[in-house]
């Protein structure tokens, strides 16, 4: 076991992963040979195989050959992985799940308070370890109490943001676009507050990013109606209740006791928040007597338009204005927009990225096979992490699943797999209705976070069955109604 262990987690989600996606896959295959062989029900010859189908399949077979052709297929099991068990068996369960799902599962309304149940008992844990207690003795030695590293059933907290941006999205997409009963909107309101406290402890900015660019683009859909920014705002009240509620416990974690500590109190910021909510409130009630509705696609072109203007000037204030390293994030970008790209920057991201791009000119067409980026990069930038880090540290992303996948699986690869995403969201353009808008949003965030994370089977599995779901759901519901056919 290592010192932290992860891998350790890691390992043992990985085999849980196969166990259920062999037993799924295996299961629907055994039901449709039983139609055939004994109700004379040939189940296949009623499958439809679109664009989004081939596409993937295509994804898959370049996998299968970049794994065959790979230089380290003798040297590794490839099959399994190098690096983070993101290996041929990974990807084909992955894929042909996700074609099982679109073959067979019809898409039911229920499956989304899935998301937020989900995010409730996952939230449950994470709070119960934070202030002190580890019910399912998951991590030891004091990890998983609440550190920098790891966190709830998940652990490292790149992760568990990966996760919040499939379910705090859709649990606030639920929450804004679905006219449901006050039951199941407070269940969507709980994800979000346990969610956003857990969140501002992880800190992560890769999940900012990933939820503030889908908002932006979901933003016209909501604040053109009334009723949907009135929800809006209530779910502003439920964050500033969220920042309120950790500022008030104030947690500090102590890294040479391997405990947190809880040190109470009340102070100004504390008040601004819970002002900040009572306002967003009454506004939310304000909005809710009034009724206005210009969805429309003219003004939705000038909302984004109006967006795209706005994110110009913010890009060139912030190339104009000299901002200082206090203000890290924009200081990064400031000093990005000028053309300094320091190893650094990005929290050490910029390092593996400079040299992750010459990676991909070695081998372009195929790459290297299903997750070599390992041996790759650590076969020639090792003298380069000790000089940075002092020490040698394995590298197994480049921290950008795309710059990953490009690594891996080359051009071809990564262009099959961004034209299957594009493929699968055009969907939605032709059979639009709220509960397919409401698991996009989950989609892109997720696709959003993967500029600035990885794949591992902890969390990744979550986006396939997503991305699935969101194809049947377009399928099986009617476009205007929202209901089943």
């Amino acid at each position: 076991m290592d010192s932290t262990g992860f891998f350790k987690i890691l390992e043992c989600k990985y085999y849980t992963f196969v166990g259920i996606s062999v037993s799924y896959l295996f299961t629907v295959t055994i039901i449709a040979l039983y139609f055939y062989l004994f109700k004379n029900i040939n189940i296949i010859k009623h499958i439809k195989i679109d664009k989004v189908k081939i596409t993937i399949i295509i994804f898959l077979i370049i996998n299968i050959i970049a794994c065959v052709l790979s230089p380290y297929l003798k040297k590794y099991n490839l099959f399994v992985g190098v690096g983070r068990g993101e290996g041929l068996i990974t990807i084909s369960l992955y894929t042909i799940t996700f074609l099982f799902v679109t073959l067979f599962g019809k898409f039911k309304k229920e499956y989304i308070y899935f998301f937020s149940i989900s995010s409730i008992l996952f939230n449950s844990i994470a709070i119960l370890q934070f202030v002190g207690f580890n019910p399912l003795n998951i991590f030891q030695g004091g990890l998983g109490i609440h550190n920098a590293s790891f966190m709830g059933t998940i652990g490292n907290v790149n992760f568990i943001s990966a996760y919040f941006s499939i379910v705090l999205t859709i649990s606030t997409a639920a929450f804004i676009f679905l006219d449901d009963n006050k039951k199941y909107k407070v269940i969507h309101l709980v994800s979000i507050l346990m969610g956003w406290i857990i969140f501002q402890v992880i800190n992560v900015n890769g999940g900012r990013l990933a939820f503030l660019i889908t908002i932006t683009i979901f933003a016209p859909f909501i604040i053109l109606k009334s009723e949907r920014f009135s929800r809006l705002l209530k779910v502003m009240s439920t964050l500033m209740v969220a920042y309120f509620i950790n500022l008030t416990i104030n947690p500090e974690y102590h890294y040479a006791l391997g405990k947190v500590g809880l040190y109470f109190k009340f102070d100004w910021m504390s008040l601004t928040f819970i002002t900040l909510s009572i306002i967003f409130l009454l506004l939310a009630y304000a909005l809710s007597k009034c009724e206005f509705d210009y969805v429309k696609k003219k003004n939705i072109i000038i909302f984004y338009v109006l967006i795209i203007g706005l994110v110009f000037l913010v890009i060139i204030g912030i190339y104009v204005y000299d901002f200082t390293p206090r203000y890290k994030l924009i200081y990064e970008v400031h000093e990005l927009l000028h053309g300094n790209l320091n190893d650094d920057y990005g929290t050490y991201r910029m390092f593996l990225w400079k040299r992750s791009v010459t990676l991909i000119q070695d081998y372009p067409l195929l790459g290297t096979g299903p997750d070599t980026f390992t041996p790759r990069f650590m076969d020639k930038y090792t003298q380069d992490i000790v000089k940075l880090d002092g020490k040698i540290s394995i590298n197994d992303t480049a921290a950008n699943v795309y710059l990953t996948m490009c690594i891996n699986i080359g051009i071809a690869g990564l262009i099959t797999y961004i034209t299957f995403l594009v493929i699968l969201i055009r969907k939605i353009f032709k059979n639009y209705n709220v509960y397919s808008l409401v698991i996009l949003s989950g989609v892109i965030c997720y696709m959003v976070h993967d500029l600035v994370s990885l794949w591992a089977v902890i969390v990744t599995p979550i986006f396939w069955i997503t991305m699935a779901l969101f194809y049947i759901s377009v399928i099986n519901y009617n476009k205007k109604e929202g209901k089943e056919e």
